[in-house]
């Protein structure tokens, strides 16, 4: 069988080769493993996907799109040349986003679907997939087509929290396509933020819908690291307390949240530091707040997986302070190496992370309390051995592994049949 891959990215790894989250370089692996011929088609970068390491057997065609979607800002006074500042209103903001993004995903929806009209007539595709909510409209088109099954993979949605309403599905018009120009089989990855609900609220038969946790790489947490040489690279004191959080630095991370309330120091007088793994937009406004809090924050730019076990083997807990959902893959790791993860209970989060059984879960509502049970965490020995206990056992029990979780999404698009 072939496969033909409506891309919606420019890069295959948000944060350089290796890093970010490894979800898009596995699902094409996995399909490269199973299909006989694999094409991938994506707009171009100056960053080819061919500098990134494509996996062995997946074929790369790319086409011209200039678009990238809105603008990445915050509200508010935003500087824009030295000592000059302008005052972004959210309205307006959020408007100017909206009107941008819509201009881009028609840009989309008609280079890529010339490009895979083109790249179908050679290749022959028995199955059609849109990799993220851009690629949906070009890939529909394209299934109509040739008459052969499309499937839709989403790798997380954010339709739901505000509601869905038709406003709200206006104002996040790209999901909600993506859900009602139909498929014949939706894979939407489990990351908490209610995929699964999405499609009910917008009509998708439950039978059509495959919606699956991330694995993790089993092989890591067996290594043997040093708590103490860990915390001498980093310049830190023997008996510090680390917080880890491993992320990419943009807004709805919410890194600048765990930056405000963690404590500087615990009761006793042990100093506590912060972790920040990964890169992006907010990393200057992010060093800033630490600077102004006068708390201890360690930026270590993106790492690649096999550098992060380390850190994942020797912080204290782990803390997950996002918006949307904080059952992202670095919280599946942190399970997968027994650290404890402090969590607000946004989106699903409460499903995986069991308060006092793997973490602590701090309602949303009362986030002010976030502070005060991070130092808590820290200050007590007993319960976080207890809490490591309980993450080894619910990676054991829920959380599959790399192979077993592409195994289950290949098998699925292998049984599609065209409606």
């Amino acid at each position: 069988m072939r496969i033909l891959v409506i891309y919606s990215w420019k890069k295959l790894w948000s944060m350089g080769t290796g890093k970010g989250s490894p979800d898009f370089y596995l699902s094409l692996k996995a399909l490269a493993g199973f299909f006989e011929r694999v094409v991938l088609v994506h707009p171009a970068s100056s960053e080819s996907l061919m500098k990134e390491a494509l996996p062995e057997g997946v074929e790369q065609v790319t086409f011209n799109w200039p678009g990238g979607g809105g603008l990445v800002a915050r509200p508010g006074w935003m500087r824009v040349r030295k000592k000059v500042y302008i005052l972004i209103p959210r309205l307006a903001l959020f408007t100017l986003n909206w009107v941008l993004r819509t201009f881009s995903y028609l840009a989309f929806t008609v280079a890529a679907y010339r490009a895979v009209k083109k790249v179908a007539a050679q290749v022959r595709p028995d199955r059609v997939a849109a990799y993220g909510y851009m690629a949906v409209p070009a890939a529909k088109l394209l299934s109509r087509k040739l008459g052969v099954p499309m499937v839709t993979r989403l790798f997380g949605v954010s339709l739901g929290m505000k509601g869905f309403s038709a406003l709200a599905q206006v104002a996040q018009f790209e999901e909600t396509l993506s859900f009602r120009l139909g498929a014949d089989r939706w894979v939407i990855t489990d990351d908490g933020s209610g995929g699964d609900r999405a499609a009910r609220k917008l009509g998708v038969p439950a039978d059509r819908v495959l919606y699956l946790l991330n694995g993790v790489d089993k092989s890591q947490p067996g290594k043997k690291f040093d708590p103490k040489a860990y915390r001498d690279k980093l310049g830190l004191s023997p008996e510090t307390k680390i917080i880890l959080r491993v992320a990419r630095l943009w807004p709805q991370q919410r890194i600048d949240r765990l930056i405000a309330r963690m404590p500087d120091v615990l009761p006793d007088g042990t100093p506590v530091a912060a972790v920040v793994v990964g890169e992006g937009s907010e990393r200057t406004f992010l060093e800033s707040l630490a600077e102004r809090r006068g708390v201890k924050v360690i930026f270590t730019g993106s790492l690649t997986h096999t550098e992060l076990s380390e850190h994942y083997s020797c912080a204290d807990i782990y803390a997950a302070t996002s918006d949307r959902t904080n059952l992202s893959n670095s919280v599946l790791e942190s399970l997968n190496h027994g650290l404890p993860v402090v969590a607000l209970a946004t989106g699903g989060t409460g499903s995986i992370i069991l308060d006092m059984v793997n973490g602590r879960l701090v309602e949303f509502e009362r986030q002010e309390r976030l502070g005060e049970v991070l130092a808590e965490t820290l200050g007590n020995e007993m319960l976080r051995a207890s809490l490591s206990e309980g993450a080894f056992r619910t990676a054991k029990e829920i959380i599959p592994s790399y192979e077993k979780r592409m195994r289950q999404e290949t098998e699925a698009l292998a049984l599609l049949e065209y409606s």
